[in-house]
């Protein structure tokens, strides 16, 4: 398996990928007709992202397997503050679940996010994913929903860890 840097011409295949993680992961968490209107909202990559030099794929025999990664800024508002990063789209397909793919791209995140200063990672969790988050070290700060439109919100888990020095 093969990290590497997400670039724009990785979009298509992140689009399914993240459509299917998140169609198949979902399903049994949140009512289906909310899904229905969620799922297109929030599962396509976002270019800014690819662009961001911090969005990583796992790769296997050349396959994008996982995507995810970091950013300096929050993702609602595009706001930052020194020293806080912020976790991002984590994706896996789910022919790939639970082989470690998820788990390397977050462990690549943390040390290039601590490389570049940042000592506390904060992240929006689905709730099927908190889990995934609490695994490699995040807590639970808050559950509450968030907005893709006025008229869609899902609930989701605020989560945080810190970084070592």
């Amino acid at each position: 398996m093969k990290i590497r840097t997400a670039t724009l011409e990785d979009r298509s295949v992140l689009d399914d990928v993240i459509s299917r993680s998140y169609g198949d992961l979902f399903r049994g968490w949140y009512d289906e007709k909310l899904l229905s209107v969620a799922l297109p909202l929030m599962s396509k990559a976002n270019p800014k992202l690819l662009e961001s030099g911090t969005y990583y794929v796992a790769e296997e025999q050349g396959r994008v397997i996982a995507a995810g990664g970091w950013t300096g800024y929050a993702p609602s508002d595009l706001s930052s503050v020194v020293g806080v990063g912020h976790i991002r789209h984590f994706a896996t397909d789910p022919d790939h679940l639970r082989k470690g793919a998820a788990r390397k791209i977050m462990t690549h995140s943390m040390e290039a996010a601590r490389q570049a200063g940042i000592r506390r990672l904060e992240c929006v969790s689905s709730l099927p994913a908190e889990t995934f988050y609490s695994a490699v070290g995040f807590l639970v700060d808050r559950r509450d929903m968030v907005a893709f439109t006025e008229e869609v919100s899902i609930p989701a888990v605020f989560m945080s860890r810190e970084l070592e020095v």
